[in-house]
């Protein structure tokens, strides 16, 4: 009797090194995690930036969608995260990339904005960067009542609003339906997906291009498509294809590009361009592929009051390969209070 109750408590010392070597393996990889992190910031040159879960924070935000149904109007609600990084004090910028981008294309814009008195907030919209994916079709209008929920989250009751491509465009439907939360616009390349967009974003639109984009897009493959966006392909380091890349590896974020190529309708923009009064600041690439340079001047023409200003040697994302002028010619047109309506370029 006595052996065998030696024998079961063997068993149970036994069970109990087990678990502790369970533990113990489990506490190391949360350990290990953590000095990964800490050792890939330590790494990184002093100031440059990363747009990972890790960096910022995130917003909880619903909104609602109304549809028309066989059996009448019908309301859905929709409840995201949207991920953002936020910097600085006084009136609120808010940053918009564009299409298949995330708020890393502003890492050279966000300091200095900050370091000028502004509230600067970038934010990886619905659907892209670390943000939630919620089903939905990502059409412009979907957009703005995700923006709008965002700055009732935010507490943000007015806000200078900047964005590239199809940001631009969703900063301007958002002016056009909600002027009292919107002060002054600078656009950049304003533009949707057309004829002259990279064959492998068109392909996107077919159903041979969707089932192969769901199954795998490779990081070479994604700067090629990158490569088509810019005038000094130089400025597409390794570190910056994989920061634009890494949230393509969640195939949720492939599914929001495809639905984005096949929804997206800026038709609706060109007849409301004329009732926008914010002052309005434009910047184009003089050798930008994918937007002519009429299709540009057309928003600088039939906005009320806005300006434009078109740099050479530089192509769609004037932000990153021109920051410095971006940055200098758009904190100008925020600090001054001329409101004097005007066309002009400058190359």
């Amino acid at each position: 009797m006595l052996t065998h109750v030696l024998r079961n408590d063997d068993k149970i010392l036994v069970l109990l090194r087990q678990l502790k070597y369970i533990i113990g393996n489990i506490n190391a990889l949360f350990i290990m995690r953590g000095l990964y992190i800490l050792n890939k910031y330590r790494g990184k040159k002093s100031g440059e930036f990363e747009n990972n879960q890790y960096i910022g924070a995130f917003a909880d935000i619903s909104f609602e969608i109304i549809s028309e149904s066989e059996y009448g109007e019908e309301k859905l609600l929709f409840e995201t995260r949207i991920h953002y990084y936020e910097k600085g004090t006084g009136d609120a910028l808010i940053l918009l990339h564009g299409l298949g981008q995330s708020l890393y294309t502003w890492r050279h814009n966000i300091d200095y904005f900050a370091a000028n008195g502004f509230r600067v907030i970038a934010l990886d919209l619905a659907g892209f960067g670390y943000s939630g994916h919620p089903n939905i079709y990502y059409t412009i209008e979907e957009n703005i009542l995700i923006l709008r929920a965002f700055m009732k989250t935010m507490k943000i009751n007015r806000a200078h609003i900047a964005g590239v491509s199809t940001g631009a465009q969703t900063a301007l439907f958002f002016a056009a339906n909600h002027p009292k939360y919107t002060n002054k616009l600078i656009l950049i390349t304003p533009g949707a997906p057309n004829e002259n967009y990279p064959f492998l974003l068109k392909l996107l639109t077919t159903w041979f291009g969707a089932a192969f984009l769901r199954l795998a897009l490779r990081e070479t493959t994604f700067k090629k498509v990158l490569n088509e966006f810019y005038f000094n392909a130089t400025l597409l380091t390794a570190d910056t294809v994989n920061q634009y890349y890494a949230p393509y590896k969640n195939k949720s974020t492939r599914e929001t590009l495809i639905r984005y190529m096949n929804n997206y309708d800026d038709s609706i923009i060109a007849p409301l361009l004329k009732n926008i009064s914010n002052n309005t600041l434009i910047f184009s690439g003089a050798d930008d592929r994918r937007h002519s340079e009429k299709e540009i001047c057309m928003y600088a023409q039939k906005l009320r009051s806005a300006r434009h200003y078109r740099l050479r040697n530089c192509a769609q994302n004037v932000q990153e390969e021109k920051p410095d002028i971006f940055n200098t010619k758009s904190l100008e047109f925020l600090k001054t209070d001329d409101d004097t309506a005007g066309f002009w370029t400058r190359g």
